[in-house]
């Protein structure tokens, strides 16, 4: 196990690590070829010593705020600590980024009525759970652990992709039924892992949001 100050070092080498990579992809404007894969970090090895093989070409409309890529970086580095993230050069590590990018900007600036209903029930529905009170309410900007958490709790009862609506809405901003798959299944596993640590996956989101960009605003 690591001592404090060697965990420390490693939050700021995977924090550096994660913020290029996030950044690197939230600013692109423009279609742009970099190659076809993308070093992911390894919480077990120091990112310092690690080579960055620059991602495939991925559509973002908008530059956004270093708040937002901090809670992309926080999730990612979250399903990582789990040891779930899809293995570095393979087309899922790229896909993963790209989903929860582009669901972060649906949620938070697409115009849909329908998409907008979905979240405000969906959030009703986290908090009306007594079972989930202990891990916090909803709270933050962008994609949080408990975002996403209640999304695919409301997703089990009121499915998402069944509401033509609410698909376009989400598909306007390149999120496809693939990329939606591919987040719960990374996030189910890495909840069951830090269960069986005795953890809370929203707290273990909470430390690394706390040293991601915006963390501590």
């Amino acid at each position: 196990m690591f001592c404090q100050n060697q965990d420390d070092l490693l939050r700021v080498g995977v924090c550096t690590f994660l913020f290029t990579v996030v950044n690197l992809v939230m600013c692109s404007i423009t279609m742009e070829t970099f190659g076809s894969s993308i070093k992911l970090a390894n919480v077990h090895v120091s990112v310092a010593s690690q080579e960055l093989s620059p991602p495939r070409a991925i559509f973002i409309s908008e530059v956004t705020s270093s708040s937002m890529v901090g809670t992309i970086m926080a999730l990612l580095a979250t399903f990582d600590e789990a040891g779930v993230l899809p293995h570095e050069g393979t087309a899922q590590a790229n896909q993963v980024i790209h989903g929860l990018i582009q669901l972060q900007s649906a949620l938070m600036k697409s115009e849909s009525p329908e998409l907008a209903a979905y979240w405000m029930a969906a959030k009703a529905h986290w908090t009306s759970q007594d079972k989930e009170i202990q891990d916090g309410v909803l709270g933050g900007k962008g994609l949080t652990a408990r975002v996403l958490a209640a999304l695919i709790l409301y997703d089990q009862e009121h499915h998402l992709w069944k509401d033509q609506r609410i698909v376009s809405a989400v598909q306007a901003f390149n999120v496809t039924h693939a990329d939606w798959i591919l987040i719960v299944d990374l996030f189910h596993k890495a909840n069951a892992v830090f269960r069986k640590q005795g953890l809370s996956i929203h707290r273990v989101y909470d430390a690394w949001r706390m040293n991601m960009p915006g963390g501590k605003s």
